[in-house]
């Protein structure tokens, strides 16, 4: 079962349906069943994992609780961090550190669906009980349900236990309201993925396919094109999960706060994946000292961060250089932030300094996705020596813009498409607020409208091959 196949479709409105018709006290029962039937239909070989990992971080949680004196307590947190990092060692980066010591062997082990999300959510639980954030849950169901909770086992976001736990115990009772704004988040999250995405994903693979011989304008199309595409995928699923939970009354962080509007690298960074974010500067790098014990070591600190974050992305080199140049930036950015506050007091126009800022910002993250995307450092390197090496103003009007695997029809579908998501997250950046905030305070008839547009856009676009979110496993 996929967030995007018919038997989910199916699925989510009995799930809700019954829910709301269960006697309170017994609605996490069913959702800890819609839970694991929704995990085993994607990954029934891991579910003992699951529950493995879940009871023993819910017994961690009670003895971090229950020991006396700060010594014990950092050693049964330091065996809980090291039992969630050993089972992703294990299942995610095994072939990883074995090329590193230039070993032959190769264990290929399936990677296990969501584990890098359902591992750091369990963590979440013990640091929250070990920072005295929280009370130790006393029904391992409840626990168990936050660890596997459908809508965010696969992708996130990665919610935090002190905010998501006391939130199952609510006795909500359905609200119209809260419904038709969680059905319009992923009403505009299933446009992302499937009108934007899947359009997105054919145009790049069709050029990163044979970036030897595409031209620099092909390749430059094709890497603002996976540039669009990662972020639609991410925030789309985000959207879904957001959207589900709020028609169940439950309120997830937001994840995403339209990150390409950023005025530098950091910025981003409190747009982008906003519950990984926070997740590694409360639970690393404010542990390892944050910026509390000097320039230098700040700076090796951002390093760590991000070297590691990029790392959890994925295991490859490519994923580690991602991470890298984005924590550079970083340091670059506040090494040079006294610089660009006396060249933003002399051009005297705020609104000029940001358009500035933000596509600054904008190339040097597209040039990050490079490596992110690449299976190699040698494909990354050359795809972007040979946008520099080969690139010529005459392609952009010999017809390569409409012939990188899409077709024109396509291609000014998707155009069309990227306009709507433009207009709305400017018009969110503006308001300050999401989507579905939007569109409740415009009036009726713009608000249908809207709305019937980005299902036929939908319904227009299931012909396409559609894969599975990117985060997805994770």
């Amino acid at each position: 079962m996929t967030l995007t196949g018919l038997s989910f479709y199916i699925f989510l409105p009995i799930c809700i349906a019954v829910y709301f018709f269960v006697p309170a006290r017994f609605r996490y029962v069913w959702l800890l069943f819609c839970s694991y039937y929704f995990y085993c239909s994607l990954d029934d070989a891991f579910v003992s994992l699951l529950i493995i990992s879940t009871i023993i971080t819910w017994l961690f949680g009670d003895l971090i609780h229950r020991a006396n004196g700060l010594t014990l307590r950092r050693v049964l947190l330091a065996l809980a961090v090291i039992f969630n990092i050993f089972m992703l060692v294990i299942y995610k980066y095994e072939n990883f550190f074995l090329e590193l010591i230039n070993s032959d062997v190769r264990l290929n082990l399936i990677l296990p669906a969501g584990i890098s999300f359902f591992t750091f959510q369990s963590l979440t639980y013990v640091f929250d009980i070990y920072n005295g954030d929280l009370e130790p849950e006393k029904n391992i169901f409840k626990y168990a349900l936050f660890v596997s909770f459908f809508p965010l086992i696969l992708s996130g976001p990665i919610e935090r236990a002190k905010h998501l736990i006391p939130q199952l115990d609510l006795k909500a009772d359905f609200d119209e309201t809260r419904a038709k704004e969680g059905l319009t988040l992923m009403l505009f999250g299933y446009f992302l993925k499937i009108v934007i995405v899947s359009r997105m994903t054919i145009l790049s693979d069709y050029v990163f396919a044979d970036y030897l011989n595409k031209s620099g304008v092909a390749l430059l199309i094709a890497i603002l094109a996976y540039t669009l595409l990662i972020y639609c995928d991410f925030s789309g699923y985000s959207y879904i999960a957001i959207g589900m939970c709020r028609v169940m009354g439950i309120e997830i962080i937001t994840n995403f706060r339209q990150p390409y509007f950023s005025t530098s690298v950091s910025d981003f960074w409190r747009r982008w994946h906003i519950s990984l974010s926070t997740w590694f500067r409360d639970y690393l790098y404010i542990p390892l000292g944050g910026n509390r014990k000097g320039r230098i070591r700040k700076y090796i600190n951002i390093m760590i961060v991000f070297v590691v974050s990029g790392l959890w992305h994925g295991a490859n080199i490519t994923f580690v250089i991602w991470g890298f140049l984005n924590g550079i930036y970083q340091v670059i950015g506040d090494i040079i932030k006294p610089v660009k506050t006396k060249i933003s007091a002399f051009i005297k126009n705020p609104k000029a300094v940001r358009v500035i800022e933000t596509t600054l910002t904008f190339i040097l993250i597209s040039f990050t996705w490079v490596y992110f995307r690449s299976s190699s450092v040698y494909e990354a390197n050359t795809i972007l020596s040979r946008l520099v090496s080969d690139f010529r103003l005459s392609n952009l009007f010999d017809g390569t813009f409409w012939n990188v695997g899409l077709g024109v029809n396509n291609m000014i579908f998707a155009l069309f498409a990227i306009i709507i998501l433009v207009t709305a997250d400017v018009m969110c950046e503006i308001k300050k607020c999401d989507v579905s905030c939007i569109l409740t305070n415009v009036k009726a008839p713009i608000r249908w409208a809207v709305y019937y547009t980005l299902i036929i856009m939908i319904v227009l676009s299931l012909n396409l091959n559609m894969t599975e979110f990117i985060y997805s496993g994770f």
